[in-house]
């Protein structure tokens, strides 16, 4: 269906403005930076739990007492 038709339906045919590659680019770089900022408390997390865990179960492994951490 092209224009032509689009007028049985009440729709108007109106041109769209196309979005700019610079503001493309500012939302896709955007995106990343948010991302790699909600990663970093995540990471740093993981490694200290984990690191915490381990010693915990490596000191249970060797027989020490106590938690070890």
């Amino acid at each position: 269906m092209g224009a032509d038709g689009i007028d049985e339906f009440g729709l108007e045919a109106t041109e769209v403005r196309a979005e700019s590659t610079g503001r493309d680019i500012a939302i896709g770089v955007g995106g990343i930076l948010v991302v790699i900022a909600a990663a970093i408390p995540l990471t740093w997390g993981v490694l200290t739990v984990g690191t915490a865990v381990y010693a915990l179960v490596s000191g249970m492994l060797a027989g020490a007492t106590g938690t070890g951490v």
